[in-house]
């Protein structure tokens, strides 16, 4: 007869299979498809930031979160993501394909398409599926399942600023039209329990909800903390010989990364021209200053004064981001002075 203590073995090996995956998250990240959980827009009218000012006065806040992208017609425009995106987690229009994941701490552009959709979530980031049927990262816009796994989105040059901030400096610029149907939801303060439970194991290097800005340009990945950010304004870094600056932000807690090298507005004369960018502390709100002509520069990487204004800084795909995401996304990569 078997012993009392052999029975317990036995009982707990097939008990606890089910008590660890409970507790925590698989080593393998699953794909967990729920493309009901959200509708995606697309094609929305369009319209212009100082036009739903003046629209939606009364329920827009200047702190207001907004998606910009930041080339392009109009010379960008701005997405407001308590009327949008957060509705919303995927737009597919001819401006780009623009996504929110608050649950990894994201939001960002693609090249414009009508033809994506929100499907679910895999290592907690939101996933999209194009028409053919093909499965693509919304952080790093890369094709993992399908006809064409593989393929890599192009970006759109994108950042996060807050409403007030972005009419003030670019009231021209395109959003979209915000009829009575588009109501303001409040950002989510918990996490979405699907996302969570897609997740792999989390790179230890750093605490998995610590938000970083993510740069991805060609075969370099790096990691920049925020923290190391704050009261700089500029850190400046070099990868695959190129110069690289990072720009903070305070005033929207944002930021951004650009190689030096800086080209004229579309249509205009010059040719592009390298850079040295530093710090100017004695200039609000654009900080930073390039050495060559002294013209001034602010977070969306365009020269605001002086001799090239209107230039504008080659933008580094770059998204702010949790740091479990992007460690997923990107296994390999690096962490700024770490």
């Amino acid at each position: 007869m078997h012993s009392l203590a052999h029975w317990l073995v036995l009982v707990f090996a097939l008990i606890w299979p089910s008590l660890a995956s409970a507790q925590a998250p698989s080593t393998i990240p699953r794909l967990l498809s729920d493309p009901t959980a959200f509708q995606t827009l697309v094609n929305p009218k369009c319209s212009h930031c100082r036009d739903e000012a003046k629209r939606r006065g009364g329920e827009l806040r200047d702190d207001d979160r907004v998606l910009c992208w930041i080339r392009g017609y109009s010379d960008g425009g701005a997405i407001p993501i308590r009327f949008f995106l957060n509705s919303y987690r995927v737009i597919s229009d001819s401006y780009g394909v623009f996504v929110y994941d608050p649950d990894a701490g994201f939001a960002r552009g693609f090249a414009p398409s009508y033809d994506f959709s929100f499907e679910g979530w895999r290592n907690g980031v939101m996933v999209m599926k194009h028409k053919d049927g093909t499965l693509f990262s919304c952080l790093s816009g890369k094709g993992f399942e399908g006809p064409r796994t593989g393929t890599q989105l192009e970006v759109v040059p994108t950042l996060v600023s807050d409403w007030g901030n972005w009419l003030k400096a670019y009231p021209q610029t395109v959003t979209y039209e915000m009829f009575d149907k588009y109501k303001p939801i409040e950002l989510p303060q918990t996490e979405n329990e699907r996302s969570r439970r897609s997740r792999g194991i989390a790179d230890s290097r750093l605490p998995a909800d610590e938000v970083v800005l993510g740069v991805a340009e060609g075969d370099q990945t790096r990691a920049y903390r925020l923290k190391q950010l704050r009261g700089k304004s500029l850190i400046h870094d070099s990868a695959a010989d190129q110069q690289w600056v990072v720009l903070w932000n305070e005033a929207t807690r944002t930021a951004a990364a650009y190689s030096c090298i800086a080209h004229p507005p579309e249509k205009a004369d010059g040719r592009a021209r390298r850079l040295t960018i530093r710090l100017d502390s004695s200039h609000q709100p654009a900080r930073v200053v390039d050495q060559e002509t002294k013209s001034h520069w602010d977070i969306t990487g365009r020269a605001v004064e002086g001799e090239l204004k209107g230039w504008s800084l080659e933008w580094l795909n770059g998204t702010q981001v949790k740091w479990f995401a992007w460690a997923a996304e990107y296994p390999r990569t690096t962490i700024h002075n770490e």
